[in-house]
């Protein structure tokens, strides 16, 4: 997710540019239902992803501070990845998105199926 708005003009534009990556908000969620979670079991669990941009989709929420991750010492080397406090708090309006779009589905489907 490289800089693409400016953040001078919007201070909304890092959310906006989460939410103009369509993995973003997925691994975001798949990180709550299941931390904390390493990156093999976010790759089963995200259907289509690439482990290249589920990758940079990790680096780029642990450099917002929207998610941690935390390497333990091991052999081999275990990394998880875990929802920060400020992450935490973003949940709960990702949640509401989801929910709104689950409950307008369908008639956002036949809005499209009359435009077409």
């Amino acid at each position: 997710m490289a800089k693409k708005l400016d953040y001078e003009y919007c201070k909304a534009a890092p959310m906006l540019e989460w939410l103009g990556n369509k993995w973003a908000l997925v691994v975001l969620v798949k990180i709550s239902e299941n931390e904390p979670v390493r990156f093999n079991e976010l790759y089963r669990n995200i259907p289509s992803v690439s482990e290249k941009v589920l990758s940079q989709v990790l680096k780029q929420l642990t450099t917002d501070g929207i998610i941690e991750r935390q390497l333990y010492p091991n052999v081999p080397p275990r990394v998880e990845y875990s929802l920060t406090d400020l992450g935490k708090t973003l949940l709960p309006h990702v949640e509401a998105l989801i929910k709104w779009g689950q409950d307008n589905f369908e008639q956002i489907m036949i809005n499209r199926h009359n435009n077409e």
